[in-house]
């Protein structure tokens, strides 16, 4: 194909023409701004050939949506404090005051060995507590000393000191002694083991009148009842029979039970009127109402 330079130099004459309306209208566009806008401030830079270079369009996108911060744990509310304050003095209660039991004059040993004991327990509390505070009352240890001398007397009283057998001599020997020298506790000791080791025979029939004399005479009327009693049931022949029916009827006596009294001396009386304590209990029966 033949190169045509005149057409050639023709385009290329026509589209220099066109670059150069083209820069002057933009030029007169960046002078005039939009419609309606007042023209800018600073001057508009002439457009140069590097800006008709085609500008690439970057396509829409959704704007990213920002992450949501977590949500914050609430914050505690603030435990109130309370002011500080002085606590009052502390002072000991004061040791309740027991209750003691009744006279115990009908006590046993063993009874009054635990109230003792618990007494003596209760005066020592008593003695530790007055040492450390003042509240114990000087009144109540007082009594409970008191209680402790008379609770120790009783049982003295019910337990007296074992006496020692004397040497070569059995217990009915002496208890017989004893009885006949008035010691009427050694004598209701030593008469009591002669019965634990036999309750029958001569020995032991004159071994239980003679402890049951002790009892009487030791105002223990109903321990004497019982051993009197011994001769009509064990030793109905016994020549201490009608001294013992005698003496059951004089301890109903002393008891106040007349009535008990006054059917032994019928019977003493219809047994052995003519003995010296069937007389009596003859006599002593007509003084009755």
């Amino acid at each position: 194909m033949r190169f045509d330079r005149s057409r050639f130099l023709l385009v290329l004459f026509l589209f220099s023409a066109s670059c150069v309306t083209t820069r002057e209208q933009l030029n007169q566009m960046r002078k005039e701004g939009p419609e309606g806008a007042p023209p800018a401030e600073e001057p508009a830079r002439p457009v140069k050939s590097e800006d008709l270079a085609p500008v690439k369009t970057v396509p829409e996108t959704a704007p990213t949506p920002m992450a949501t911060p977590p949500a914050e744990a609430p914050t505690p509310a603030p435990v109130p404090v309370a002011p500080p304050f002085a606590l009052p003095p502390s002072t000991p209660s004061p040791t309740p005051v027991p209750v003691l039991k009744p006279e115990a004059a009908d006590y046993g040993v063993e009874e009054l060995r635990a109230e003792l004991a618990r007494v003596a327990g209760l005066a020592e509390e008593y003695r530790h507590e007055k040492e450390k505070s003042e509240a114990v009352s000087a009144e109540a240890l007082k009594k409970a000393q008191e209680r402790i001398a008379q609770l120790e007397k009783q049982l003295k009283d019910l337990t007296p000191e074992v006496p020692t057998l004397p040497e070569g001599k059995s217990n009915f020997q002496a208890g017989k002694d004893a009885y006949l020298a008035g010691n009427l506790d050694e004598a209701v000791h030593f008469l009591t083991q002669a019965l634990g080791a036999s309750e029958s025979g001569k020995e032991a029939e004159e071994a239980t009148f003679l402890r049951a004399e002790a009892q009487f005479k030791k105002q223990q009327y109903n321990k004497a009842i019982v051993d009197y009693s011994r001769f009509p049931e064990k030793f109905p022949k016994s020549s201490y029979h009608p001294k013992a029916l005698l003496k059951i009827a004089e301890s109903f006596d002393a008891l106040g039970k007349k009535e008990e009294a006054k059917a032994f001396y019928s019977e003493l009386v219809d047994k052995f009127p003519k003995t010296a304590d069937g007389m009596l209990g003859k006599k002593r029966l007509k003084a009755k109402p």
